[in-house]
């Protein structure tokens, strides 16, 4: 049996538990063997990132349907668009913001 460090758990805990990973069988002493994987194969990558953010992650449901959609439907790595060097407004001041002394 693998042992961990406190921390260690506390902080996969709180993953599993925002997770809802329980719902798929999977319990904690398992998830800590290998957690990113773990949540890399039930698209939860990102759950990390989304609780930093402060919002909670995809439950595993949401989750497999994002990677359904994801499969049927893959993002074109289409070129983004640069920004300029210089940002102008949009649109030009009102006039009487001009006048204005």
């Amino acid at each position: 049996m693998q042992t961990y460090h406190d921390d260690v758990i506390d902080f996969w805990a709180n993953i599993f538990r925002a997770c809802r990973l329980s719902t798929t069988g999977l319990d904690l002493e398992t998830f800590l063997e290998a957690p990113t994987q773990h949540l890399e194969r039930l698209g939860l990558s990102d759950a990390v990132e989304m609780l930093a953010g402060g919002h909670l992650p995809l439950l595993p449901e949401q989750a497999a349907v994002r990677r359904e959609i994801d499969a049927r439907f893959p993002q074109s790595t289409a070129p983004q668009p640069t920004a300029p060097a210089t940002v102008r407004a949009f649109l030009p001041p009102p006039a009487f913001l001009a006048t204005a002394s």
